[in-house]
């Protein structure tokens, strides 16, 4: 014969069993898992940012009459432009869809040829001091012709020149 200390058990066990159940759909329902972006995805965008930049940059004009055209990044490099490249890159990287505060800033460098002693050395090409976190470096390669020497300290040749540029968020 079944006595009444297992119909206890039974309910008992019954409650509880309804009270985890709804206990669980009300944590899972209403919870909702927020997870910040990490710093890298940021990064990752800046970049990809910066190398678009340069590559609207390097593209020539191709309704030039000129059969081989020179890309305006080309220009900068070649008469040292400083200013005129700082101008552009910053105005083609702040107009590109973000939002109004996003400031940028960058530094560029140009590798080339010493003409003395054949070695590579860095030549300051804009920019400021970068004295912060989170900054991304995009490159690119850039054929210039350097026989009216502008780039100070550089061999006086036609030649392939590397361009690196540090871009941070202000």
């Amino acid at each position: 014969m079944v006595k009444d200390a297992g119909q206890l058990y039974t309910i008992e066990g019954i409650a509880a069993s309804v009270l985890i159940l709804t206990s669980a759909y009300l944590m899972l329902s209403a919870t909702t898992v927020f997870t910040p972006g990490e710093t890298h995805i940021y990064d990752m965008q800046l970049e990809q940012l910066g190398n678009d930049v340069l590559a609207v940059m390097d593209t020539a004009e191709t309704w030039s009459s000129d059969p081989y055209p020179k890309s305006e990044l080309e220009i900068y490099v070649e008469n040292g432009d400083e200013t005129g490249f700082g101008e552009r890159f910053l105005y083609l990287a702040n107009s590109t869809g973000t939002s109004p505060e996003d400031n940028l800033d960058y530094k560029a460098t140009i590798f080339a040829r010493e003409k003395a002693t054949n070695e590579l050395i860095p030549i300051h090409f804009g920019g400021s001091e970068y004295y912060r976190e989170n900054a991304v470096m995009v490159t690119r390669w850039v054929n210039v012709d350097n026989t009216s020497p502008n780039l100070a300290g550089a061999d006086p040749r036609q030649q392939t020149v590397l361009l690196e540029v540090v871009l941070w968020r202000v």
